[in-house]
């Protein structure tokens, strides 16, 4: 199967891109607004909650991350003959994912704050994964495979500028010029994602799509060592991305007393405007790291190597976990933090070129196979989250947390070297 003399406009770029960046607005929204939020909401009613109670919510909306390979195999077999096979499978899921966002504001209170956000947020997360997965598979299907590392690496890029804009500039809003509030927030970003998912009917898909066959097209797909060794690969590579997200900023909160522990519970430290302007440049900081690694990634990998891009990005990655570990000073921490996010931003475009590519191979399945890749990824990035939190409970330490963190995120290269390069690496650099 081919692009079917498709041909790959400039606006599609930004029609993904665009619906990137709202998935990396609700991203952002769960680790910028809504701890802050619970936190304050819950404490005004006089209970409290602790981190690995903002960790176990995490946990569970991360769950559909984890089976994304459902996903791929409804959007493989299944489609309408107007819209196609991918395109359905963006346009109603994230809608639904966006009017949940609209909704939950009038559902939420301090007594049920934690069981509507683990309800609703498990919801839209399941309607971003399903758009994302077939987001992904349309993105295999049409682009040129000598641009496929740039493009994924400039979608990455929107996705945080979306993690940017999705907390830190609506912190902003809230807190700075008092525009909106909180829930206004939520309201917002479920039109924006309802409208940027419209979009996506511009875009030209296939008109011919291979017969699927689930139970042939499954066994393949578990049936040849060079696959577990890439399942392997994409598992550990998203080990720490938990951290990143969450438990980074968390710790430098409580570094700066901005947020206070108790044992093991959480109590706001300053005025709830300045945790959220410090939580806002936090995220701003590792997100602007983010986009320049994703972008940096992404053209190393299509025009120097991928398995060189690959390495570098890892080995960087685990080291400025340890870095975060030593620092000694506030303008360390932000520092450190916003290296950590340009080696996550370039781990993930060198990860998707290499397995985009893989992916390609599988012409009757390759939005199943990549979906199948991104579950074990999402699931990687939930184990890892959850590790942490025991960790975190075990020992009361964040240093733990980090260093046996990047010891984890290492063993990504025992599966990747053993890969094939010639699975993933475009011919002119085997050529060489």
């Amino acid at each position: 199967m081919n692009n079917q003399n498709i041909e790959f406009k400039k606006s599609y770029t930004l029609i993904f891109s665009l619906n990137y960046l709202f998935q990396g607005f609700t991203t952002s929204m769960f680790a910028v607004i809504v701890p802050i939020y619970l936190l304050s909401l819950i404490t005004s009613s006089g209970a409290s909650i602790t981190a690995s109670g903002i960790e176990f919510i995490g946990s569970i909306i991360l769950i559909p991350s984890a089976i994304k390979l459902l996903y791929g195999i409804l959007i493989d077999k299944y489609g309408s003959k107007k819209l196609g096979h991918r395109r359905p499978w963006i346009l109603f899921p994230v809608s639904l994912a966006g009017a949940m966002w609209i909704v939950l504001p009038f559902l939420i209170s301090p007594a049920n704050a934690i069981v509507m956000f683990v309800i609703i947020g498990f919801i839209i997360n399941v309607g971003v994964m399903m758009g994302d997965t077939a987001l992904d598979g349309l993105i295999l299907d049409i682009c040129p495979k000598e641009r496929l590392g740039r493009i994924q690496g400039i979608c990455w890029g929107f996705r945080s500028i979306g993690q940017i804009a999705g907390g830190p500039v609506l912190a902003f809003l809230i807190v700075i010029i008092d525009f909106i509030s909180a829930e206004t927030t939520f309201i917002i970003l479920g039109i924006l994602m309802i409208l940027s998912s419209l979009f996506i009917l511009y875009v030209q898909e296939l008109k011919k799509y291979p017969i699927i066959q689930i139970k042939e097209n499954l066994k393949e797909m578990f049936t040849h060592k060079r696959d577990y060794k890439t399942y392997s690969f994409a598992l550990f590579n998203s080990i720490m991305d938990g951290v990143v997200l969450l438990f980074i900023s968390l710790y430098i909160l409580i570094q700066l007393n901005l947020v206070l522990e108790q044992g093991t519970s959480l109590s706001l430290g300053a005025f709830e405007s300045d945790v959220y302007i410090f939580q806002a440049n936090i995220s701003f900081i590792i997100s602007g790291g983010i986009i320049i690694g994703a972008i940096i990634g992404g053209a190393i990998s299509d025009l120097v190597s991928r398995k060189l891009s690959v390495y570098f990005s890892v080995i960087a990655a685990s080291i400025s976990m340890f870095l975060m570990v030593i620092s000694l000073n506030d303008i360390l921490f932000f520092i450190f933090a916003f290296i950590i996010g340009i080696t996550s931003g370039w781990r993930h475009s060198s990860y998707s070129a290499v397995i985009g590519e893989i992916a390609k191979k599988h012409e009757s399945a390759r939005a199943t196979y990549f979906a199948l890749c991104n579950s074990f990824t999402n699931l990687g990035t939930t184990l890892g989250l959850t590790l942490a939190g025991l960790i975190l409970d075990l020992t009361g330490e964040y240093v733990m947390v980090f260093i046996i963190m990047a010891l984890l995120q290492t063993i990504t290269l025992l599966p990747f070297f053993v890969m094939e390069k010639e699975e993933y690496e475009l011919k002119k650099v085997l050529n060489k």
